[in-house]
């Protein structure tokens, strides 16, 4: 299949994603984007050992469940996250792994009610991010307190945590252009120019990288492909999770009780969700 008809089938794949999400998982509350970075030194680990991945999934999620819970003050609160899994950043030949994830910007308790998050500081979230992946890579046996010595000594440790992206409640074409944003291809035909006569693929980007501060790179046609095709996952590998109020468990919980989308209320309790 010629690479164009690929990318347009992701596309549309993408395009349903978000409407999946609207319409079924996410629900009337306001959400945020964040985003879970690990330093350069660490990412070799996670592409040669691709189940690396799903765990730092966990360990961004179980950060996000505890900082929250600390942030609004509810012991018994749970976030609703849908987690998706990068390898790529702005140019396909880096691997780069880390985390996008649309999460309820607030906690949920069992009766619906949603609590949200207060103006915080990011700094505690991040220290909380880096030792579970540090404590994750540890029990793995991929490093030791040697490394994580070394790691912590660095004035910028390379771990970071960014959620400047917030969609209001009633934005519900912003939350299905998020959704759509956070399950992206690795590429854009768009940025993506193929020289016949050079055989060279130049690729665009609105980033400005390196000493030369370029927003470009140009490829041999085997390099690029070497490059998009290190981002193909293992078969059967799930790219996208869904954690506390979104995961399947909580839904299915919920489905049994005659809540069948984000909003409906049982039978028994016809009440709208109280946003405090």
């Amino acid at each position: 299949m010629p690479l164009a008809a690929k990318a347009a089938g992701f596309a549309k794949k993408v395009i349903q994603f978000g409407e999946l999400l609207q319409g079924n998982i996410l629900y009337p509350v306001p959400h945020r984007q964040y985003v879970f970075s690990i330093p350069i030194m660490l990412r070799l680990f996670f592409k040669y050992d691709r189940k690396l991945l799903t765990k730092l999934c966990r360990c961004a999620y179980d950060s996000l469940f505890i900082f929250l819970q600390n942030a609004v003050g509810l012991e018994d609160g749970r976030p609703g996250a849908v987690m998706t899994i990068h390898t790529f950043g702005d140019y396909a030949e880096k691997f780069h792994p880390h985390i996008h994830a649309l999460v309820s910007d607030g906690l949920f308790r069992e009766t619906g009610t949603f609590y949200v998050t207060p103006k915080i500081d990011l700094e505690p979230l991040e220290d909380i991010f880096r030792a579970n992946v540090f404590k994750m890579l540890k029990d793995e046996g991929k490093i030791d307190d040697d490394v994580i010595n070394k790691l912590m000594s660095w004035r910028h440790s390379g771990f970071s945590v960014h959620n400047g992206v917030r969609v209001a409640r009633d934005n519900e074409k912003g939350k299905e252009a998020l959704s759509q944003y956070i399950i992206r291809n690795t590429f854009s035909l768009e940025k993506l120019t193929y020289n016949e006569e050079t055989n060279t693929v130049i690729y665009r980007s609105k980033m400005t990288h390196g000493k030369n501060k370029k927003n470009f790179q140009i490829y041999t046609a085997k390099e690029f492909i070497a490059a998009i095709t290190q981002h193909i996952p293992e078969k059967s590998f799930q790219m996208v999770r869904y954690y506390g109020w979104y995961s399947n468990k909580s839904r299915g919980i919920r489905k049994k009780q005659g809540i069948v989308k984000p909003g409906d209320q049982p039978v028994e309790e016809a009440e709208n969700i109280e946003i405090i």
